[in-house]
């Protein structure tokens, strides 16, 4: 490999995991989420409105993109009234079902639908952007022995010639 490329790999690998911390770690995670349903607040919800939202999902041979609609809900904190869209379930609800909704009492604006769809969209958040730091760790510490190495030989063979 030539010692352009090990730099150029160094350098992707030091851009993924400064891409992938940018686009941040998910928010609420799966082993969050079981505690939340475990132990957090939970509420009669009914979905007002659906909303409508293009999802691009990129494969191998190329890239998709869809509508996929997504429910409103509106449900009461205690004596407030607070509506979301749960991004995490969508496609199988219509105007008027109803459903519940956990939070946790300290974070009362990040609440979910109570389903195992967005347990799931959660823990699939945690593995790409786990499987983003990993690759992009990887090449950083690889090209980085290898730099070093031909670095080390370097020096041992300017010294090898001044001996001479």
């Amino acid at each position: 490999m030539g010692l352009m490329a090990r730099y150029v790999l160094l350098v992707l690998g030091a851009l993924l995991i400064w891409i992938t911390d940018l686009m941040g770690a998910p928010s609420d995670t799966a082993e969050k989420f079981d505690r939340v349903r475990a132990e957090g607040e939970r509420a009669p919800a009914v979905v007002t409105r659906i909303d409508e939202r293009e999802v691009t999902q990129r494969r191998r041979r190329g890239s998709s993109t869809r509508t996929v609609f997504c429910p409103e809900v509106t449900y009461r904190d205690g004596g407030r009234e607070r509506s979301f869209v749960e991004y995490d379930d969508c496609d199988r609800w219509e105007v008027g079902d109803e459903t519940t909704v956990v939070w946790d009492p300290d974070e009362p604006y990040n609440a979910h639908l109570d389903t195992d769809r967005v347990r799931d969209a959660l823990a699939g958040d945690e593995r790409s952007y786990s499987w983003g730091r990993w690759g992009g760790l990887f090449l950083v510490v690889s090209c980085s022995i290898v730099i070093l190495l031909g670095w080390y030989r370097r020096i041992r063979r300017r010294l090898g010639r001044r001996r001479i």
